[in-house]
């Protein structure tokens, strides 16, 4: 498994006591199996290409080493980490920021959709370590507000991610402003054809660790399916997350349309759900993770696109409403959750027609999978009842000896009298509504064209919590750039 061991420790490699301290500020007490194998080979200059399964700490695996090696008497560009969509860059960024905290290195975050000046002020600023989406690092080479003539580190992150997205032609484009004599570090959960193209024109002699040749998907993930028809589908969808109750969940559809079909028959149910589509602004994108992050939205549903790059450690659910189209996509669905360790549970939903498909997703890389029944709406309405009674119970052992002395006799007298039921499920009703009524933010409303909660929660946990555009095409690349 890709958790901590406890027999190993970070000071085996010979770090920096400021790498080690802001390595313990992060928790971060024991290497993964990525970060054992990759970072002492990264330390010692080799190439790398690296096969891991998403949720296994690859971040650290590369960020400690070009923490490690970057010069703080040099100025200008020391590194560069290249990621598929903006989400991932800032959370990239984020990672290496605190890592490297101790001892000083700079991290400027480069993506479209961003201020250009606000990009400018943190290069000029002397950031040793650039991470971003290749068409914006692209466009700041090309108006040569940005020079990667020092860099020793290029790291690819998600490379498969890049080529799916068609940034082919821009990564080898960047690589004609990198020095041949350099570090690369390619990471990605799958090796396909094109991805051997990049590593044969851009490396040399590269070590190989393949943590995930013959199992890619994260196995701390219960993967499940539950058969439907294509028109129950939503309402199928409805039972099992007020049966499973997630803490928070990813909801993932193929097109842009069955995002907001689905986003809209949820938020008529009263879940606290909002959509992520390719083509929402920024600012509203940031506004609708940090809402999902914090918990007030608890079910997001997006589509692949839209979904790169989005890292949710926390994230217990992940329901499969359409079937995806390759393997791999079914597996970087499914492992959004079960992230570093924690455990997770996928859930399809098929139709008849989904079934063949299915199994070949599945077979490609032997996931086990279990069926499972739709639940009844007996099985709902129990599960419900049997968390709102948990809630009270535990709300009547905080009581104070003064609130029960004060109450305890009109409870009796409730209990006692003929109307008892209709008494406490009146009582019930308003205190359910006070407790999980949440207002609708309007301008956001406005963007998804969600409709306002008409339903409360009864119970649950709160969730924690691009450069999107292309998705095919660009496959070409260039020979050049390569090393030595």
């Amino acid at each position: 498994m890709d958790i901590t061991t406890p027999s190993r420790s970070f000071g085996a490699y010979h770090l920096s006591v400021d790498t080690l301290r802001s390595l313990e500020a992060k928790g971060y007490r024991s290497p993964t199996d990525v970060q054992h194998e990759a970072i002492p080979l990264a330390l010692e200059g080799k190439d790398l290409v690296v096969q891991s399964r998403t949720g296994t700490g690859k971040t650290a695996a590369f960020g400690v080493p070009i923490i490690e090696k970057t010069d703080l008497d040099q100025v200008g560009v020391q590194a560069v980490v290249l990621t598929p969509t903006r989400e991932l860059a800032i959370q990239v960024s984020k990672e290496i920021t605190e890592l490297g905290l101790g001892r000083g290195v700079k991290v400027e975050t480069i993506y479209g959709g961003d201020s250009m000046e606000r990009q400018l002020e943190g290069i000029r600023a002397g950031a040793h370590v650039i991470v971003g989406t290749p068409g914006r690092v692209l466009d700041h080479l090309r108006r040569r507000t940005l020079d990667f003539g020092g860099v020793k580190t290029l790291v690819l992150d998600e490379a498969d991610r890049m080529l799916d997205m068609g940034f082919a032609v821009e990564m080898g484009q960047i690589m004609d402003y990198v020095p041949e004599e350099r570090h690369t570090m390619l990471f990605s959960a799958t090796v396909p054809i094109g991805i051997r193209g990049l590593i044969y024109h851009y490396m040399a002699e590269p070590e190989w660790v393949l943590l995930s040749e013959d199992q890619i998907y994260v196995k701390e993930v219960e993967h499940v399916y539950c058969l439907t028809t294509r028109f129950q589908k939503e309402a199928t969808l409805y039972k099992l997350i007020e049966y499973e109750n997630p803490a928070s969940s990813m909801i993932f559809c193929n097109t842009r349309e069955e995002t907001r079909k689905v986003a809209t028959f949820l938020g008529n149910k009263g879940l606290a759900v909002a959509m992520l589509s390719s083509d929402l602004p920024q600012k509203k994108r940031e506004k609708v993770m940090g809402r999902f992050r914090n918990g007030e939205i608890r079910h997001l549903v997006t589509t692949d696109v839209a979904s790169r790059g989005i890292d949710i450690e926390d994230l217990s659910h992940v329901f499969i409403f359409s079937s995806p189209d390759s393997p791999e996509q079914y597996i970087h669905r499914a492992g959004r959750t079960g992230r570093v360790g924690k455990t997770g549970r996928a859930i399809s939903l098929l139709s008849a027609m989904d079934l063949m498909n299915f199994n070949r997703l599945v077979k490609r890389y032997h996931v086990e999978v279990k069926e499972i029944a739709v639940p009844t709406d007996e099985d709902v309405l129990s599960r419900k009842a049997q968390r709102v009674v948990e809630s009270l119970v535990e709300a009547g052992r905080r009581l104070s000896l003064e609130d029960l002395a004060e109450l305890g006799p009109v409870a009796r007298q409730v209990a006692e009298h003929e109307l008892h039921d209709r008494i406490v499920a009146a009582l019930l009703k308003e205190v359910l509504a006070k407790k999980a009524a949440v207002e609708d933010d309007p301008d956001e409303a406005e963007e998804q064209a969600l409709p306002p909660r008409r339903r409360y929660d009864s119970g649950g946990g709160r969730g924690r919590g691009g450069d999107g555009g292309r998705r095919d095409g660009g496959r070409g690349g260039r020979r050049g750039g390569r090393r030595r």
